[in-house]
């Protein structure tokens, strides 16, 4: 087996912070959904594909930070590309479509849940707050400086020297590019109201040149632009260049048809709650009491129905 493949199936490094953090958010879920789902009024919410999703989204974070990706991560350019990737690219959208507000909100004691709810009331200053500081432009802008601030040589080398460094650029990583989903799903809180789906394609359009723009300079560069890499063992069978060559390949390719798809998905929900409605057959409206008056036969019941041509019919008969 190459030993970059026995490299991946090594053991996990289980980190305590992200263990636990992970553990109590996706038990704080997993009770609020189930709350939920024994509520007849709320069962359409609590749906099991929403579970299905953001469990995944916690599993691929897990994946992200504690798998050997990690590790390699700091001797291969393209593993490290992959967990950024996996953590702003596939987790944070995933977290999203299980609709986790609620759900969590629910995962709470009834006390704290109240305490959490009456913060974001209609007019609590700390919603006010949040819905000027997170709007759909603040957090596109704040997801590209983050973005690409981080693929600055420098910063990038920091990062990869010293450990305090690379977590924060995983952690400001993902809060931008949950900021950044968090509009494109439209998924609640809906603090700004529902986001148009066109500002939501426009976001998603956006990033796109952004992606393919820093992932092609990366990968045609002919010199090493991250020299960290340079300075560590090269027994993968890939040199510096070559690593970077295919760090930037994956920014720049399934980066960018992750987003084509993620308008593709966008479009479909639009045009599928845009659909005409389906033609009515004559025998909807070819009826006596349908002809009677138009739009009501709907909200009276068939007696009533029947009440209202016999009179129609007595008033004819008397003229």
């Amino acid at each position: 087996m190459h030993p970059l493949l026995q490299a991946l199936f090594s053991a996990w490094e289980w980190r305590l912070t992200v263990t636990s953090v992970l553990l109590t958010f996706a038990t704080l879920y997993i009770v609020g959904w189930w709350r939920l789902r024994g509520r007849s009024q709320h069962q359409k919410l609590a749906q099991k594909r929403r579970l299905v999703a953001y469990l995944a989204g916690v599993a691929t974070l897990a994946i992200a930070l504690m798998s050997p990706i990690d590790a390699l991560g700091n001797q291969l350019l393209f593993m490290h590309m992959i967990q950024h990737k996996l953590e702003i690219m596939i987790a944070a959208p995933l977290l999203w479509l299980g609709q986790p507000f609620p759900m969590l909100l629910w995962g709470l004691p009834a006390a704290v849940r109240k305490r959490v709810a009456m913060l974001l009331t209609s007019h609590a200053p700390l919603r006010q707050v949040l819905r000027v500081a997170t709007g759909p432009g603040i957090a596109w802008f704040a997801f590209v400086a983050v973005y690409m601030g981080w693929h600055d040589p420098g910063l990038y080398n920091l990062a990869l020297v010293h450990s305090w460094a690379h977590d924060l650029q995983h952690i400001t990583f993902f809060i931008t590019a949950m900021l950044f989903w968090w509009h494109v799903i439209g998924a609640g809180p809906h603090l700004h109201g529902r986001v148009p789906v066109w500002t939501r394609l426009a976001m998603v359009v956006g990033m796109i040149p952004v992606q393919m723009i820093a992932g092609i300079v990366i990968a045609t560069a002919s010199t090493v632009i991250y020299t960290y890499y340079e300075s560590v063992p090269r027994f993968w069978g890939f040199t510096a260049l070559e690593d970077q060559a295919l760090a930037g390949v994956i920014m720049w390719i399934p980066s960018s048809e992750m987003l084509v798809w993620a308008v593709v998905f966008l479009l479909a929900g639009f045009f599928k709650r845009a659909e005409p409605l389906a033609a009515i057959s004559a025998a909807a409206w070819n009826r006596e009491e349908a002809l009677s008056a138009p739009g009501l036969e709907q909200r009276v019941g068939q007696k009533q129905w029947r009440q209202l041509a016999e009179a129609r019919v007595q008033a004819r008969n008397a003229s």
